[in-house]
C-alpha cells in the first residue's frame, strides 16, 4: 500500500484531510507529523522515524507552509537538496494565495499548491483527485533503495 506524509499542524486541518482522505476509495496509508522538523526527521527516517515498517517511506507529501520550526519552504528545499528526493511528489497544501509564497514553492520545486479554502466537498474532490493522480495514475522513478528501507 502506498504512504502519503501529511505535514500539518493544525488539528482542524488533520480532520478535514483525514476525513478527505477516508472518502477517496483510495487505500492509502495516511501518515502526519506536525512540524517541519519531524517532516525532515521522518523522510530521513531519523530518530522516532527509523522504523520503516512503522513509517513508510511516502510516495505523496501534502506539505503545509506555515508550520512550527521549519517552515514548508525550507522542509521543500531540504527536500530537493537530497539526491534521492529529487523526484518526490510534494504538493503545498497551504491557505495561503501570497504571490511571494506561490513563486517560491515553484521555485524551490513543488509539484502542486493547492489552496485549503474550498469547502468539505470540494476539498474532498481536490483530495480525491490529487490521490488518484499521484498513487494510482503516474509511475514515478524509483527512489533510492536506502530511502525507502
Amino acid at each position: 500500500m502506498k504512504t502519503v506524509l501529511l505535514v500539518e499542524d493544525n488539528d482542524d486541518d488533520v480532520f478535514a484531510m483525514k476525513r478527505a482522505c477516508q472518502r477517496t476509495g483510495i487505500p492509502h496509508n495516511l501518515q502526519i507529523v506536525t512540524t517541519g522538523d519531524s517532516a525532515i526527521d521522518y523522510l530521513a527516517g531519523k530518530a522516532s522515524y527509523a522504523d520503516r515498517a512503522q513509517h513508510p517511506f511516502p510516495d505523496l507529501v501534502f506539505l503545509d507552509i506555515k508550520l512550527p520550526g521549519r517552515n514548508g519552504h525550507e522542509v521543500l528545499e531540504w527536500i530537493r537538496a537530497q539526491p534521492g528526493l529529487k523526484t518526490l511528489p510534494v504538493v503545498m497544501l497551504t491557505s495561503s494565495d501570497e504571490v511571494s509564497d506561490i513563486k517560491r514553492a515553484y521555485g524551490l520545486g513543488v509539484d502542486s499548491y493547492v489552496r485549503k479554502i474550498a469547502g468539505p466537498a470540494e476539498f474532498g474532490q481536490a483530495v480525491r483527485v490529487i490521490l488518484k493522480y499521484w498513487l494510482e495514475l503516474t509511475i514515478s522513478p524509483p527512489v533510492l533503495p536506502d530511502k525507502r528501507g
